[in-house]
This record gives structure tokens, C-alpha cells and sequence, in this order.
């Protein structure tokens, strides 16, 4: 009987420092901590614990539940008992423009197939030097090569319109033959699932995420099976390539990673890095382009206006043969500004990016940020804030140019500074997506092949699906 109760004190005793200590946390992250001092607003159940903003991440309603926040509390909110959201563009273009910031812990664990990449790392020699591979495949002789090879692939784009084989091209020099087989290739599972992986491996606690590795489920199996299966898929063309290159003209993104060298040392560039790199391409270039085309033929048929509009500029080109070059392409301003706003309310890719405020802390949107706190930006929310975009989920092509003796012209009326800095689809600063110009390319050469034979019309004015 002694034993017994001397058991049962002990248990409860334990029980009893255990909530003890879970309350004492619970008071320090609502009124003591160095976040809490400084009087952010935000709701309590989000200071108390990550519990909500983790649960938000693997819902994928993480960004429309930080707008909602927005809307509840204003520019500035606690999202997590170390996290704060802007939504301004002040405290942005510092976050991501200026350098007092590191990216949050977090991203180490987005590795594919183990090896850092230029969206995670955090060394920043690594990440130019990566930046100075991508930049080769994506501008200049390479993109225009590209570009010739895609205006090829068009008439049957048309047919079935998808932009791996685009993607292919680009970066391993190769198609993936979806548009002549009429069948799905490896990569566009491998693309679905691994982003479940990384929302869950990023988001859980490494032995939370450990377990459900673990879970003798078919469906989670499969996600799991993503991330070596497009490494290996990925290793193959990486082994296909000579250990030289053997036409500069045919170089492509993977060709020109394998092949670099580090100017500090001299060395070759490892197999992992580049394989992971490339995953990277594929993994933010697949779905992301064929959304935007989506949405943009979407509301190309709701608004006839604007169509109508962008065939009579490309009617009106002296040399037909000019509007399949891509520089000509991008200086047609309504055909420009369309695509903005399309992108702007369409983003394919809104994710909240978090940074992490270095010793010191720093001043951010009227409020001190301690050192440790994560601060972030949504480019779904700053895409709707209504000061800068009046009617921000109308795909308006004219808040950006105006038409002035004959011609569209940027506008002076507004504040185009600030909506260019809220305007965030391919994000900001050195950390920008590098793949943007290929993008470009994919979806104003698709959408090219249609307008000279095609009308839209809308059966509803529901949007497609996200």
C-alpha cells in the first residue's frame, strides 16, 4: 500500500510540474517574452503556441489564414509565439532587400535528396555561386535557343498544352515526351508529392515527421518514395552527360553546373549539388507555369476586352515574325500589364517566406523586432492590400499603364514604386526566383500559338480550381 502511494505521489507530483511548466511557458510567450513585450497584435491562441501555424502549413491555408489575420488586426501580426507577418511594403523591401536577416532555421530541413539548394542555404557564397549556373540558362543566347526550340513544339502544345517538355528543354536539354505519348511522366507524381513531403518536414517536429515516415500507410509511402525517386530520375540525365561539354551552343542549366568549378578551390561541382539544384527547377517550373497559363486564358475569356486588345498590338507589328522573339514579346505593354495583374492576383506560388532578425533586433513597421523573431511576408496578401490595389481581386491591366496619344504608357497617378515592391510572384531581392525568365517564355510563347486562331468564352464565372 506504501508502495502504491508513493507511486501515485509521484505521478501526480510529475503531472503537476509538468502543467506547471506548460503554463509557465504559455505566460512567458502571451506577456513576457521579448516578442510579447512589444505590444503586436495578433490572436492569443497564436501566441501561446506553434500549434496553429504548423496545422495551417500542413492544411496548405497557411497564406489565406495570414490574410484573414491582416484583415482582424492590421498590418502588423503575431503569427507564433516567435513570428511576425507584414503586410506594408516598407517593412518588406527591408526584409528582403536589406541584409540584417538570415533565412529562418527551418529551411536546412528542405533538402532534397540531402544536399543544399539555392532556395534553402544559407551560405551566401554557396547560393551566388549557384546563382551564376542558373544565370547562364537563363538569359541571353541560352534563353532565345530555348526559345526557338519551344516555338517547335507548339502545334501540338496546342493540342495538349504542358510545360514539362518547355522545362526539359531548358534544363537538361531533353524532353519528356508528355506532349507526342499522351502520358504522365515520373516527374509530375514526384512534383505533387514531394510538396506534401516539404510542408510536412519543414513544419513538424523531426520526430513527429520521423514517425509518420515510419506509418504503414500506402498514400504517405508514396509521398515519402518522391524525393530519392526524382534524384534518381534526375542522376540518370546527370550520368548521360559528357564529363565536358562538347557544344557550347547545346550547354544547358544542368551542363553548366556539372561542368563549373569553385573559383576558391578550383574543385568540380558534386554530383548531389547539381542533382539537387535541378530538382529544384522542376519541383518550382512544372505546375507553377501551366497554373499561370490557366489562369490567364481564364480571364482572357472573362474580359474579351482585354483580348481583343492584345491581338490588335500583335496585329499591328511590322515584322510578324518579331512576336516570336521573346524581348519583342515583353515590350508589348497591354500584353506585359495583363500578365502582371494575372500573376499578381493568380499567384501559382504565394508561400509565406520567413527571415530571421540577427543580434541587435531591428525596427520594423512602427514596432521593435528582438533578435531570434521571425518575420515574413505573403505574396497572396500583399497582392491584395487595398491602399495600393482598390478592387484587388480584379485582374485590372490598366491600374498599372494608361493610354496616352495612341500608345499605353506606365501611369504617374499611382504609386507604382510600392505596387512593384508589393508585387512579389517571383519573389524579391538576391533570393528571387532565378527560373523567372524561362517562365516568361513558356507562358507568353503558349499563349502566342492561340491568339491568332482562337476565341475565348466563359462557360461561368467561376474561377478554376486551386
Amino acid at each position: 500500500m506504501t508502495t502504491d502511494l508513493l507511486q501515485l505521489n509521484t505521478s501526480l507530483i510529475a503531472g503537476i510540474a509538468v502543467a506547471l511548466a506548460v503554463l509557465i511557458r504559455v505566460l512567458w510567450n502571451i506577456k513576457f517574452s521579448p516578442l510579447a513585450r512589444q505590444g503586436i497584435p495578433g490572436p492569443t491562441y497564436a501566441a501561446v503556441s506553434d500549434f496553429w501555424f504548423q496545422f495551417q502549413t500542413i492544411r496548405f491555408k497557411r497564406v489565406f489564414e495570414i490574410e484573414r489575420l491582416f484583415k482582424e488586426y492590421g498590418p502588423v501580426v503575431q503569427v507564433g509565439p516567435n513570428r511576425v507577418a507584414f503586410l506594408d511594403t516598407e517593412p518588406i523591401h527591408e526584409i528582403y532587400r536589406a541584409f540584417p536577416f538570415s533565412k529562418a532555421k527551418w529551411w536546412e530541413r528542405g533538402t532534397i535528396g540531402g544536399g543544399q539548394n539555392s532556395v534553402i542555404t544559407n551560405d551566401s557564397v554557396l547560393h551566388a555561386r549557384l546563382r551564376r549556373w542558373h544565370a547562364a540558362g537563363f538569359r541571353g543566347d541560352s534563353l532565345r535557343r530555348t526559345a526557338r526550340l519551344l516555338v517547335g513544339q507548339m502545334n501540338e502544345l496546342v493540342q495538349r498544352m504542358h510545360t514539362l517538355d518547355m522545362l526539359g528543354i531548358a534544363l537538361f536539354d531533353t524532353k519528356f515526351e508528355q506532349i507526342r505519348t499522351r502520358q504522365e511522366h515520373p516527374a509530375i507524381q514526384y512534383n505533387s508529392d514531394i510538396l506534401v513531403d516539404q510542408a510536412l518536414r519543414t513544419s513538424l517536429p523531426e520526430t513527429i515527421f520521423s514517425f509518420i515516415k515510419l506509418l504503414p500507410i500506402r498514400r504517405l509511402r508514396q509521398v515519402f518514395t518522391a524525393d530519392p525517386g526524382l534524384f534518381e530520375l534526375g542522376a540518370k540525365m546527370y550520368d548521360e552527360l559528357p564529363d565536358e561539354p562538347t557544344d557550347s551552343e547545346a550547354i544547358n542549366i544542368m551542363g553548366a553546373a556539372k561542368w563549373s568549378t569553385d573559383p576558391a578551390t578550383g574543385k568540380m561541382t558534386s554530383r548531389n549539388q547539381v542533382l539537387s539544384e535541378m530538382a529544384i527547377f522542376v519541383i518550382a517550373g512544372t505546375d507553377t507555369t501551366a497554373f499561370t497559363i490557366t489562369y490567364l486564358m481564364y480571364e482572357l475569356a472573362l474580359r474579351p476586352r482585354l483580348y481583343d486588345i492584345i491581338r490588335e498590338e500583335l496585329r499591328q507589328a511590322e515584322n510578324q515574325d518579331a512576336i516570336y522573339d521573346i524581348q519583342f514579346l515583353r515590350s508589348i505593354p497591354y500584353l506585359g500589364a495583363v500578365l502582371k495583374e494575372v500573376l499578381r492576383v493568380h499567384g501559382p506560388a504565394s508561400f509565406y517566406i520567413e527571415r530571421t532578425v540577427l543580434p541587435g533586433g531591428i525596427r520594423l513597421g512602427g514596432h521593435f523586432i528582438p533578435e531570434g523573431v521571425e518575420v515574413g511576408f505573403t505574396a497572396h496578401a500583399t497582392a491584395r492590400n487595398k491602399h495600393l490595389f482598390p478592387n484587388p481581386e480584379l485582374v485590372d491591366p490598366e491600374r498599372w499603364i494608361v493610354q496616352k496619344d495612341g500608345r499605353w504608357i506606365e501611369r504617374e497617378d499611382v504609386p507604382l514604386a510600392d505596387m512593384n515592391t508589393a508585387w512579389l510572384p517571383f519573389g524579391s531581392g538576391l533570393r528571387a526566383c532565378a527560373g523567372r525568365p524561362l517562365a516568361e517564355v513558356e507562358i507568353l510563347l503558349t499563349w502566342l500559338q492561340l491568339w491568332p486562331t482562337s476565341e475565348l468564352a466563359s462557360t461561368k464565372a467561376q474561377p478554376p480550381s486551386r
